[in-house]
């Protein structure tokens, strides 16, 4: 995961797209309905993440098509729409990030907090459900998930 990151800091995002479920017409709240987004960085494929169990996975990938689910709603895709929070990260430079370890049966990879120009962005995976919040890991959470050094500072040092 650490590769993908370095690619992309220094790159401005031009854009997000998010997969969300909607059933009935309607959406649970941010966190709740997100299901993957991609972030479109400036000179590279969109960069796609998928939070499963203790696991955050990026790669680059286009979005795939909205689908239906029967009686189960749908998933819908499109560009991230206020007062959502990753509507408010495109027209960015992303500075630095830093990998955060999860901790379920073994150590994992469970995120990533990203340093923008305008606010820090924790995106992380635990329990099967999105952490995605300005600023810092909430100290709920600082027990299951733990923000390693920054990566510029590694290439700096």
């Amino acid at each position: 995961m650490g590769e993908l990151i370095e690619q992309v800091i220094g790159r401005n995002l031009v854009a997000v797209t998010e997969a969300r479920h909607w059933h009935e017409g309607q959406r649970d709240g941010d966190v709740e309905s997100l299901v993957h987004f991609w972030l479109h960085f400036q000179g590279v494929p969109p960069l796609m993440a998928h939070g499963s169990g203790e696991l955050l996975r990026l790669e680059f990938s286009e979005p795939y098509a909205a689908y239906d689910m029967g009686e189960h709603g749908e998933t819908r895709v499109g560009l991230a729409q206020w007062p959502d929070l990753l509507a408010l990260l495109p027209g960015h430079r992303l500075l630095d990030a830093a990998l955060i370890r999860g901790y379920a049966m073994r150590p994992a990879l469970g995120g990533v907090l990203l340093r923008f120009d305008h606010c820090d962005l924790v995106v992380a995976s635990l329990g099967d459900e999105w952490v995605l919040r300005q600023g810092t890991i909430p100290p709920a959470l600082a027990p299951y998930l733990t923000v390693g050094s920054w990566m510029g500072d590694r290439a700096n040092g």
